[in-house]
């Protein structure tokens, strides 16, 4: 089957070199909706593996608590299954894994954005 976009929990599905725009819900320890701050940002990376050293998406601020996934950014990879996190970081540095390491799916799609 393909795949535009599916999300199962935290694992992301998309097809390679598809764009996607991904609301991200924060919520504090006790799990009430936590309203991002002027001086929060929310971070998103991707890797092939956990202990990896090199990035297959380097890390990148997302647009207030809009992930923005654009072509360019999976258009090179390899069909397979990486992984993936999002931390928030505070206007005083303090850093939060509020999305642990979960799978981030690349598919396979008939026709490339480069065909078109």
């Amino acid at each position: 089957d393909y795949i535009m976009l599916k999300i199962s929990g935290t694992k992301i599905t998309i097809n390679r070199g598809d764009t996607a725009f991904l609301t991200i819900t924060v919520r504090d320890r006790e799990g009430n909706p936590y309203e991002l701050q002027e001086n929060d940002s929310l971070y998103f990376a991707v890797k092939r593996k956990v202990t990896d050293t090199d990035y297959a998406i380097a890390p990148k601020k997302l647009n207030g608590n809009v992930l923005e996934l654009m072509r360019d950014d999976t258009i090179n990879l390899d069909f397979a299954t990486y992984v993936y996190d999002i931390q928030l970081v505070n206007g005083k540095g303090y850093t939060s894994t509020i999305i642990q390491p979960s799978d981030f799916i690349v598919a396979p799609s008939v026709t490339a954005a480069g065909d078109r």
